[in-house]
């Protein structure tokens, strides 16, 4: 009976050779384009993720070389709680990052004061937590308090300086404030083969120092590659990338007693940082000439200042026309907010932009955490 079994099996194995042969064939293709590819789904979910996230944020791709990242430096003092004034500054960082956003640069955020201070209070936090919503880089620089207000003003023109810069020498960037909005992407994109950019650079005359007569360039927008910037700010003097070796920095040009004195609006204190920078930009200039000097032309466009706002009446045509936005002080109180930022939100953005709804979102969180200023400031 076995035997006459084994012969069966092995009649059936012979007349269907062809289809088990085919069959096995099948099996092995199978299971090597198994072995070939990503584990599951999910794995190749992560690896599509990490390749885009290279090239978003210019990290190596296949060995090839980063493009030039843009940055943009500007910053806030500490608030101090006493009036609802100290955090006209302070409101308007993760505003102004969104906005420098909208031209293609990555804001680098000087906060004059401790990492502890801010996280600390609800208000602050919540400041901070929407620019990380923004991947700015915040770097707090901390000072004594009598020291904070020059800092302010000062601290950018060192930012290649401090540890925790992110840039690299071919990068390129630019000067700002937390109260200026920039609009035309023209006016601030580096330009090939130049160095130093200059906006505005013709705005503010010449001034007295040493015998030696410098331009005033203004602080609101210089921009070089990071490179060029280490030079301007270090060659022939000692690095300062603190509070205490800016504050030196500063004694040396000006003298102790300037560079320790309280800043006084329209007062020499209050210059410090442009005359600073125009003394070590001419420099720069004497020594490597201005053949990589750009300075751009304002001819045909104007600022939307704060002194004359007419964003409510602005048609998109003329808004064109604006280079920068000049803000209003307290523009978190919702009579301004309403008045002043909508109009200019809905010309940058559009009405029904994500972008829109973000600022409008924060703004409503920011006034349910100081209330009370603003109930004061209502009253005043």
């Amino acid at each position: 009976m076995p035997e006459a079994n084994s012969r069966r099996l092995a009649n059936y194995f012979q007349s269907h050779k062809l289809l088990i042969a085919l069959a096995a064939f099948t099996l092995f293709l199978v299971l090597s384009l198994q072995v070939n590819q990503p584990k599951s789904s999910a794995e190749s979910t992560i690896v599509k993720q990490q390749t885009l996230s290279y090239r978003l944020f210019g990290e190596k791709d296949s060995g090839r070389k980063a493009a030039p990242v843009n940055y943009v430096v500007f910053g806030s003092n500490t608030p101090n709680g006493e009036s609802y004034r100290t955090y006209d500054y302070a409101f308007n960082l993760p505003l102004t990052a969104l906005a420098w956003e909208r031209l293609g640069f990555r804001s680098i955020v000087l906060i004059i004061g401790s990492r502890c201070e801010w996280e600390n209070d609800p208000t602050l936090s919540l400041i901070i937590s929407y620019l990380e919503a923004r991947r700015a880089t915040v770097i707090f620089v901390s000072a004594p308090l009598d020291y904070r207000p020059t800092l302010s003003q000062t601290a950018r023109a060192f930012t290649v300086n401090f540890p925790e810069f992110p840039g690299s020498d071919g990068d390129f960037l630019i000067t700002s404030d937390s109260d200026l909005w920039p609009l035309r992407k023209e006016h601030y994109s580096p330009r090939p083969g130049m160095d130093v950019v200059l906006v505005h650079a013709g705005c503010c005359g010449f001034f007295q120092m040493n015998n030696k007569s410098y331009p005033m360039y203004p602080m609101s927008n210089i921009g070089a590659t990071v490179s060029t910037w280490r030079q301007i700010m270090n060659d022939n003097h000692s690095t300062a990338g603190d509070s205490e070796s800016i504050l030196n920095y500063l004694g040396d040009i000006f003298g102790e007693m300037m560079a320790r004195s309280p800043v006084v609006v329209a007062q020499p204190t209050w210059y410090m940082d442009q005359r600073m920078t125009s003394i070590r930009l001419t420099e720069w200039m004497e020594k490597h000439g201005e053949a990589s000097v750009y300075r751009v032309s304002d001819k045909g466009f104007s600022r939307l200042d704060r002194n004359d706002w007419n964003a409510d009446r602005m048609s998109p045509e003329n808004f064109t026309l604006k280079f920068d936005a000049h803000l209003p002080v307290k523009i978190y109180l919702p009579i301004q907010w309403n008045r002043v930022i909508r109009p200019l939100l809905n010309l940058m953005y559009g009405k029904d932009s994500w972008q829109t709804k973000w600022c409008e979102d924060y703004a409503s969180e920011f006034s349910k955490k100081v209330t009370n200023y603003i109930n004061f400031a209502n009253v005043g």
